[in-house]
């Protein structure tokens, strides 16, 4: 399993509306990447987690993938 990030990210903190560095952390089925593939500590991944949810409740992102 290769690391999305080898370093810390550059974001300060995850915006809901910033939707395209949300993006990186989903995968290609719209799922949500684990902290082993982002590289993020248990408080940053549950931040981004919930940016992301927070994102797809106002359908800036989807909920799945399309094909």
């Amino acid at each position: 399993m290769a690391k999305i990030f080898k370093n810390r990210t550059d974001v300060p903190y995850f915006d809901y509306k910033d939707f395209k560095t949300l993006q990186r952390y989903v995968n290609q089925y719209g799922q949500i990447e684990t902290r082993k593939k982002t590289g993020l500590t248990e408080t940053e991944q549950k931040r981004l987690a919930v940016a992301i949810k927070r994102a797809r409740h106002l359908a800036l992102m989807p909920f799945v993938a399309s094909n």
